[in-house]
């Protein structure tokens, strides 16, 4: 009687331990289902929707001109300057059509992309431009928040990391895209909205030194031909702001000629085929 007694008394214990377990592992086992049940490709054709739909940027948004104020912030002191951006989208990133005109005081800078080769003019002079220089160039693109917005088009892969909390009302879904070559990018997707809010990445610079993190912050979104644009981008170097980017013009579906990104007119003064 001793015997069976005890063993009751083992059964019921092991039984209670067993709930006890259970209960422990339900808000792990909620949070799991809980990620399980948000698929990133549903995020981000979420966000897509949000900045126009993938038509608008095919169609509104294929060709354009951007101009702005830029500010860098060095250990030597602050540079402020203006910008041009135009570009012409193709079907890949790889095979847009682009170009940087940058102003700065003592300093004119433009690099460029006419769809075969890269080059660079300073301060009027042509040059070929540096493997760096080159690398500097399409990570910008690459790691984009238009790069995610063009996911399925560029092959990319996309992957849920769960989310975060921003602010008293909302949160971001935190999905990393991942482009041929392993180019990865982090995106904070607000929930609420669709918009990306932050992007982070890593570069390695030097072969033997810890890689630099990058973390872009958007913010005063805008509506301009029913496509959302952030006018606002603070860019931060492991944990300092290095570049604050400010728009003042926003143009798409401009008359723009692929002859513009070419070398041998980038010193030719802007005429009305260019022009918004």
């Amino acid at each position: 009687m001793i015997l069976n007694a005890n063993l009751r008394s083992r059964a019921v214990i092991a039984a209670v331990a067993a709930a006890a377990l259970a209960l422990c592992l339900q808000p792990v086992r909620a949070q799991k289902n809980a990620k399980a049940a948000i698929k990133a490709e549903d995020v981000v054709e979420r966000a897509i929707f949000a900045y126009g739909t993938r038509a608008a940027l095919y169609t509104i948004q294929a060709n354009g001109i951007l101009r702005g104020l830029i500010k860098f912030v060095t250990p030597e002191g602050v540079r402020e300057g203006r910008t041009v951006t135009k570009f012409i989208r193709k079907a890949k990133l790889s095979e847009d059509l682009m170009l940087l005109d940058l102003d700065l005081p003592g300093t004119k800078y433009m690099i460029g992309f006419d769809g075969e080769k890269m080059w660079t003019v300073n301060n009027g002079v042509a040059e070929e431009p540096s493997a760096e220089t080159v690398a500097a160039f399409r990570r910008a693109h690459e790691h984009s928040y238009e790069a995610l917005l063009r996911y399925k088009e560029n092959d990319g892969k996309l992957e849920y990391f769960g989310t975060k909390q921003f602010g008293p009302n909302n949160e971001l879904d935190l999905v990393e895209l991942t482009l041929p070559g392993d180019v990865k990018t982090r995106y904070e997707i607000s929930r609420r909205t669709g918009r990306v809010i932050y992007l982070d990445y890593e570069e390695k610079l030097v072969p033997d030194a810890p890689p630099v993190k990058y973390r872009l912050y958007f913010k005063d979104f805008r509506y301009i031909q029913n496509s959302l644009v952030p006018y606002e981008v603070l860019v931060y170097r492991d944990g300092e702001v290095v570049e604050e980017r400010k728009l003042v013009e926003v143009a798409y579906s401009v008359r723009l000629e692929s002859d513009a990104f070419k070398v041998e007119n980038a010193n030719k003064p802007a005429d009305s085929t260019d022009r918004p």
